[in-house]
């Protein structure tokens, strides 16, 4: 009796799935093919790489005179036209702005570009009576001794070699190389300094050069901040060491990126930069997943009313796991066979 209650179960249960128990089991049915629209979009081939903000290669501010260093500026520390850098024997060394570095003493009588460089930062600094040219003479020397009063140094009239030292512009204190104490001796670096304004700097590989060149737009993201524009500024062998080569740079370049907003790379150091290779807007796209091989080109499966066809399409731009397509009666809309979905 259990057997053929059993049995009974088992014709019911063929029964519901069409199946009345007079031959083999139907074989189940295949599961539907998966599908997708064809969408209208922009596409954007975009490239993201890993950017460093920092203040740029950090240069020495070395000594031209002997004595004991007796102060530094703070790292961090802004050096302007004016500012003291550091003390040698409880003297200020003075930045001043210009081109051409100091090499000699000004005293009366001297001439050349120096003294007008010279001239134009004192000028600059607001002290007078004096024409700005080559020449120093007596009224450059009476307008150098109240400057020489005013920094509290012996009203000499003559500028000594060591006491003042040349930027381009002004910079920013790095690192100190010597400390309150030692010697300063001449040629030997007391501080370094950077640019004043940071920028993205990123290390390519040679296959990746071709991104980017002088006056290309990226975008930059700093973590939790909001993604700003940027311009590549600068290209040029990277200074670290190829970890097979061993050699500086080993073939890679360094890139420098100049952000539009300064504040907008936060306060980290890790930047996302991201490079835009290529654009369309208004492209009609499918699924990567969704081209078929088809002769010597690609295809789609069409899935509409009259059934399922392959057509031929043309391929364009390839970006966010889609393709840009093209071919006869497609649309936005139109569904098509995507592959492992």
């Amino acid at each position: 009796m259990a057997a053929t209650g059993a049995v009974g179960v088992a014709v019911a249960v063929f029964a519901g799935l069409g199946y009345d128990g007079g031959g083999p089991a139907p074989a189940p049915k295949p599961p539907a093919p998966s599908t997708a629209p064809v969408t209208r979009a922009t596409l954007v081939d975009q490239v993201r790489l890993a950017g460093r903000a920092d203040f740029g290669p950090a240069q020495p501010l070395a000594a031209r005179s002997a004595g004991t260093v007796t102060a530094l500026a703070a790292p961090g520390t802004v050096l302007d036209r004016g500012d003291a850098a550091y003390r040698v024997d409880d003297q200020p060394v003075v930045v001043l702005l210009g081109a051409l570095p100091a090499y000699r003493a000004l005293a009366d009588g001297v001439s050349g570009p120096d003294v007008r460089q010279f001239e134009e930062n004192l000028r600059a600094l607001g002290y007078g009576g004096f024409k700005v040219d080559t020449v120093f003479d007596k009224s450059t020397a009476t307008a150098l001794k109240k400057w020489q009063k005013a920094l509290g140094l012996p009203e000499s009239g003559t500028l000594d070699l060591g006491r003042v030292v040349y930027v381009a512009a002004p910079v920013r204190v790095a690192e100190h190389k010597q400390r309150v104490g030692d010697a300063a001796a001449p040629g030997t670096a007391v501080l370094t300094t950077t640019g004043t304004a940071r920028s993205v700097t990123v290390t390519l590989e040679d296959r990746q050069v071709a991104l980017v060149k002088v006056g290309t737009k990226v975008r930059l993201q700093a973590p939790g901040g909001t993604p700003l524009e940027g311009t590549v500024t600068a290209t040029g062998p990277a200074d670290t060491a190829d970890g097979d080569t061993g050699q500086k740079g080993g073939g890679r370049t360094r890139v420098t990126v100049t952000p539009a907003d300064q504040a907008g790379l936060g306060g980290g150091d890790a930047v996302e930069v991201t490079v835009v290779r290529g654009e369309k807007k208004d492209a009609l796209t499918v699924p990567i997943v969704a081209l078929l091989a088809v002769g010597d080109g690609y295809g789609v499966e069409v899935f509409g009313p009259g059934g399922r066809h392959v057509v031929p399409v043309q391929v364009g731009m390839f970006a966010q796991g889609r393709a840009e397509v093209s071919g006869p009666g497609l649309a936005e809309g139109t569904r098509v066979g995507v592959a492992g979905q």
